[in-house]
């Protein structure tokens, strides 16, 4: 069923290794756009503990931001007190931006943020490229909240309602909040109604009240400190800052309606900053390692619309998802899992979650008994039109050290220096005693189950994107290496580059590819 094939791309991410061919093989959304695929979504399932989290930390944030790409995580899952992205943004020297409820010092992001515009459109942005705005992303919070669909009288004084509140804050120098929307839809002005008429105007007032009773609650309770107040400086920013933003989510619960608020106002937010400089051109990853919490209700409705909008945003969303059994058939989280144009797929105990993942994909016959059998770090890879391929996640012992998510059960903390740690990684990957200098002379051997020990040089010390082993590069690359600094590591990498065969316009695109390839006309 997995293809031995050997593989045509010289240019990317490095993931690991083709367990049958023995090359090493790409994964990378914005280079397999085009040829191989016609979106830039990427999907990971798997169990707990088959290294779903190690490849998303590895290939999906390590190497992308050596290849000078942007990545911003929503980081729900707690290690030691903290998001587990932690460790691994202060090695990078990265700033985690972490959310608590009721305030207390944590960060805020307003939901009626100004970088989130009324309706999603903006100036200087791409003719097309409109994710969700202001007011479908309150209506979508509203719904949820209220659990039930808002109906067209109560939309009405919700648009109403927000088109006043935006125009007296931006009058008085000020950002609009929900508190000001709940309790203008609560208390009206008696002008409020003009805009339907002389026959409705009196009675429009009254058909706020039940939204704005739930807005109310939901910025006094639920919200508190989370969306209710100005943007905090350091998420307003954060993408300027530094090329990871870590928006830290641990703290928040898994129940009641903040953890999917908070995700689902920080896509929207990336979304329309994004579509704002769309023109010039930022290849932007997402990672929600949680995928199931952005994927529920009218919420995730919200967050599927604006991953529909990948390609002319330059932004690739990456969810990991275990269990798929487990997802109503019509819920937004099976519409992600299904819409992904690159599926990576771990090991899975259960023959249901299997069978279902099989039939998700349109995976041959007997596909199942090859999902239940891999092992840690193994996984069968579908990019788009290609055949389906087993992969072997490699890591270097640095990347070992950075994404180990075992800390709590090992006693080796995450993002220590090789010096802190001379372990050896449950997984196999040998950790040597001593840093090894980047650039420094033999990488050392990288062993994983049931595989050759091959030496694998570090995303962060060597390149991650390089031709094959004895190939020449092909006609038109570039011999010479770039640099890029990521805090206190430094990597050298082959610029990623599209080739002439990736040209978006060929395959009906036009006007969308530019943020992919990251050249503009």
């Amino acid at each position: 069923m997995a293809t031995s094939r050997r593989r045509s791309r010289h240019d990317g991410v490095l993931a690991g290794l083709n367990t049958m061919s023995q090359e090493v093989e790409i994964v990378d959304a914005f280079a397999s756009y085009g040829s191989d695929t016609s979106g830039i979504n990427m999907v990971i399932i798997g169990d707990i503990g088959r290294g779903k989290s190690a490849w998303i930390k590895t290939v999906c944030v390590l190497r992308q931001l050596v290849a000078d790409r942007q990545v911003v995580i929503l980081d729900k899952k707690p290690q030691a007190g903290v998001g587990e992205y932690t460790p691994l943004a202060k090695a990078l020297g990265a700033e985690s931006i972490r959310f608590r409820i009721g305030g207390s010092g944590g960060a805020c992001l307003n939901l009626l943020d100004p970088a989130i515009s009324a309706r999603g459109d903006h100036h200087g942005g791409l003719d097309g490229v409109v994710p969700a705005g202001q007011e479908a992303l309150v209506i979508a919070v509203l719904t949820d909240a209220m659990g039930r669909p808002l109906d067209e009288r109560e939309k009405a004084a919700v648009g109403a309602g927000l088109s006043a509140v935006t125009s007296e804050a931006r009058r008085t120098g000020r950002d609009p909040v929900i508190r000001d929307l709940a309790m203008r839809l609560l208390d009206p002005h008696t002008d409020d109604g003009a805009g339907f008429g002389a026959r409705w105007s009196q009675r429009a007032l009254e058909w706020g009240v039940e939204p704005g009773l739930a807005l109310l609650r939901l910025a006094e309770r639920d919200l508190c400190g989370l969306v209710d107040a100005p943007t905090s400086p350091a998420v307003r920013d954060a993408l300027d800052t530094h090329p990871l933003v870590h928006f830290d989510l641990s703290a928040l619960p898994t129940d009641g309606p903040a953890l999917r608020v908070v995700m689902t106002t920080a896509n929207t937010w990336l979304a329309n900053k994004l579509a704002g400089r769309s023109s010039r051109y930022q290849q932007t990853i997402l990672v929600v390692e949680e995928g199931w919490h952005v994927a529920a209700g009218s919420t995730g409705e919200v967050f599927r619309g604006n991953a529909k909008l990948s390609r002319g945003l330059g932004l690739s969303t990456v969810a990991a998802f275990h269990h798929p059994a487990d997802q109503p058939p019509d819920s937004p989280a099976r519409a992600l899992m299904s819409e992904a144009s690159i599926v990576v797929l771990f090991g899975q105990a259960r023959f249901d979650d299997a069978a279902e993942t099989v039939r998700l994909y349109r995976l041959p016959a007997g596909t199942e008994d090859i999902l239940m059998r891999l092992g840690r770090g193994q996984a069968l890879v579908k990019i788009g039109s290609r055949d389906p391929f087993l992969i072997t996640h490699l890591r270097s012992p640095q990347e070992v050290l950075l994404t180990d998510t075992d800390a709590a059960i090992t006693g080796i903390p995450g993002g220590t220096t090789p010096s802190e740690c001379p372990r050896t990684h449950p997984d196999g990957a040998g950790v040597h005693a001593g840093p090894r200098p980047c650039g420094g002379s033999e990488p050392r051997p990288v062993e994983s189950a049931g595989q050759p020990a091959v030496n694998e040089a570090s995303a962060l010390c060597e390149p991650t994107v390089a031709p094959e082993p004895n190939d020449e590069a092909p006609a038109g690359d570039s011999a010479t290496n770039g640099s890029k600094s990521v805090g206190p590591l430094t990597a050298s990498v082959q610029p990623v580059a599209s080739s002439a065969q990736d040209d978006p316009a060929e395959h009906g695109d036009a006007g969308h590819g530019t943020a992919l390839t990251g050249s503009g006309a």
